[in-house]
């Protein structure tokens, strides 16, 4: 679970940094959406170190069949929130920035393993 933990935390970094570097570059009628999405990303990452946090500590401690099944689904709910900012987000880059191949590359990047830590703890 903590290698999972890091890699979705370093994931919700790269897909951060690359809607950053699209915000700048991003056409003037984008510039809004592309604001409110990294706001929702934002509030999604901070959201979801919050909740690592408080499942780290939850685990820290012995942990029987229930307490696990509800790590994961905490786990897996946080994760997807995340996954979802970062779908959504990158849609939009991709129609505001398309000239942004480095970051959406990013994003496409950061989307796959996130779906990768979903599909191997969450189903």
């Amino acid at each position: 679970m903590t290698i999972l933990m890091r890699a979705a935390l370093a994931t919700a970094l790269i897909g951060l940094s690359a809607l950053g570097s699209l915000s700048r570059a991003a056409a003037d009628d984008c510039e809004t959406v592309i604001t409110d999405l990294t706001e929702a990303v934002s509030i999604a990452h901070k959201n979801f170190e919050t909740t690592m946090d408080e499942l780290k500590q939850t685990m820290s401690q012995p942990a029987d069949d229930k307490k696990k099944a509800s790590v994961k689904s905490t786990f897996c709910s946080v994760v997807g929130e995340l996954l979802g900012a970062s779908r959504a987000s990158r849609a939009v880059a991709g129609e505001c920035g398309p000239s942004q191949r480095a970051a959406l590359a990013q994003f496409d990047k950061s989307i796959k393993e996130i779906e990768g830590a979903i599909d191997s703890t969450c189903k």
